[in-house]
Formats: structure tokens, sequence, C-alpha cells
């Protein structure tokens, strides 16, 4: 078991170098075998949720925000991130809900609010 998690710390570890690169699709790769060892560490399925969500990967970048979500109730940055996927697939109720949560938990109103309204705009030149 030590080991899994020595392990699951050295894939989440390389995921993290590869999204500060920039290369998401990378990171995604080390997050997953990363959660494969320890399923249940909010860390890893944020960032594995992330490096979905830079990929527009929004359904599977849900999967793991809502895996966050029950394992922290109150991370404001896992329903900042599961507000932007919603607004990506035009679920503009349930982005809108997390959005006040967020907030309620620390989210800075401003820049959560620039990036949803970022999201839509490309959604609606893409309609």
């Amino acid at each position: 078991m030590n080991s899994d998690l020595n392990t699951s710390k050295h894939w989440f570890s390389k995921g993290l170098e590869y999204a500060k690169l920039g290369f998401p699709d990378k990171a995604a790769k080390h997050f997953e075998k990363a959660a494969w060892l320890d399923s249940d560490n909010f860390e890893i399925q944020f960032n594995l949720g992330t490096a979905y969500l830079s990929m527009g990967m929004f359904e599977q970048a849900l999967v793991n925000f809502d895996r966050v979500i029950k394992i922290k109730p109150k991370m404001p940055d896992a329903y900042g991130n599961r507000a932007v996927a919603y607004a990506a697939l035009f679920e503009d109720e349930l982005s809108e809900n997390d959005r006040k949560r967020a907030i309620k938990y620390g989210a800075p109103p401003q820049g959560l609010e620039a990036v949803i309204s970022h999201v839509k705009s490309i959604r609606k030149k893409e309609e």
C-alpha cells in the first residue's frame, strides 16, 4: 500500500511538471496513473479534471470535479472549474449554481465571471 502511494506521488509529480509546461494531454496521462493508485486523493482528481478541461474534454472533467467535491465539498476551485465545464456544455443553470457555490467558498467573483463569460462568447461563435 505504501508503495502504491509513493508510486502515485511520482506520477502526480510528473503530471504537474507537464501541466506547468502546458502539455495537458501528457499531464492527464500521468494524473490518470496516479488516480489508479490513489483514487480518493482530491488533488489528483482536481488536476486530472483541470487537464481534461484544458483539452476541451468537458464531460470527463465533470466526472473528476464531481469526485473532488465528494471528497472535499467546500473546495471553491472545484466548483469554479465545474461551472466552466458546464458553461461549455450549454448547461447554464448548473454553471450558475456552481459559480455561486465557488464564490460562497472563496473563489474571486470577477475572475470566475470573466472565465465563464469568455467560454460563453466562444460557444456563441461556434453556434
